[in-house]
């Protein structure tokens, strides 16, 4: 092991190297300048191991830093992607409720909502700090929804009280009003309107729905009344009409078989017959018919899509 000593004057620097243990001795000549470029460059060398030191840990602190904010903004992102599927499924639900309102004010003799009063304005609430243009649109975007979905719900109640109002009473009226499906299931193959004569393919109003089902399903009664009408005719084949009282009347075509007679009494969801292809027929169906003082109106303003067994017959 060597020990250093330096001497000197004011030109020159000479380091003395003493071996440990031994009479060795080694010098080294040094000018005054060269000493100070040697020590200025030991200097810079350990300022700049100091400063990519410091640098390389302070870029592995600013990842950490990062992948934890990346990992918050992900979990924030399927937050709100949640949020949104949320909102969205509540606004679907929402949507069918005013369609069973529309039906419920039909019923209840009372105007539907102007579709652009359902829209119940447009704008809505703004947040102060939020950027809606930028990275904060989709959180925008669910504040307006959310403002829009609280003000059609306050609507959608408002509308509920009025029909609850129109319908206090008149429990008689509602019995004899048609509300339900006349058969379980199927589709509907033909609507209410203007559409093409399967047999001689003219363009001719229908009067009612269509409903495509296996011969021998069950057809219900869709209200109270009575029975005016059940033969055999050459265009519908076996069909029943119900007188339902208040102006409604119920026609039932292409019957396969009758379970009722002329001038008898039937209630909401009693079985008066089965589905057929009788008639003026290319397959088995149902013709379904709802006539208000005599002018037919279309039927799917009078039953509530999917609950045929309401207030059925047990």
């Amino acid at each position: 092991m060597y020990y250093g000593v330096i001497m000197g004057n004011r030109r020159n620097y000479k380091i003395v190297l003493l071996s440990d243990g031994s009479a060795q001795m080694r010098s080294v000549k040094l000018s005054r300048s060269k000493t100070i470029i040697a020590f200025l460059s030991i200097i810079i060398l350990v300022g700049l191991v100091t400063y990519a030191t410091g640098k390389l840990l302070a870029q592995r602190y600013i990842n950490i830093a990062m992948s934890e904010v990346l990992d918050e903004n992900r979990n924030l992102q399927e937050h709100l992607n949640e949020a949104g599927e949320r909102l969205t499924d509540l606004d679907h639900q929402l949507s069918q409720l005013a369609s069973s309102d529309d039906q419920l004010r039909v019923m209840a003799d009372i105007p539907k909502i102007d579709k652009d009063v359902r829209e119940v304005g447009i704008g809505g609430m703004v947040i102060p700090g939020i950027d809606y243009s930028n990275e904060d649109h989709l959180i925008g975007k669910l504040l307006f929804n959310l403002d829009k979905l609280e003000r059609e719900i306050k609507l959608q109640k408002q509308s509920f009280l009025e029909i609850e109002r129109q319908f206090a009473g008149k429990d008689e009226i509602l019995a004899h009003t048609p509300s339900i499906r006349p058969v379980e299931g199927g589709h509907i193959s033909s609507s209410f309107g203007r559409r093409r004569d399967p047999f001689t393919r003219c363009w001719k109003h229908h009067n009612g729905l269509d409903f495509s089902l296996e011969r021998g399903t069950p057809v219900f009664a869709t209200a109270e009344g009575a029975v005016i009408y059940a033969k055999r005719t050459p265009g519908f084949g076996k069909i029943v009409i119900i007188d339902h009282g208040y102006g409604y009347n119920t026609a039932y075509g292409h019957l396969n078989v009758f379970n009722v007679a002329k001038g008898q009494k039937v209630k909401r969801g009693q079985k008066i017959g089965e589905v057929g292809n009788t008639g003026r027929s290319t397959a088995p169906h149902l013709h379904y018919e709802v006539r208000i003082d005599k002018k037919a109106v279309d039927p799917i303003d009078y039953f509530f899509e999917g609950y045929a067994n309401i207030g059925k017959i047990k």
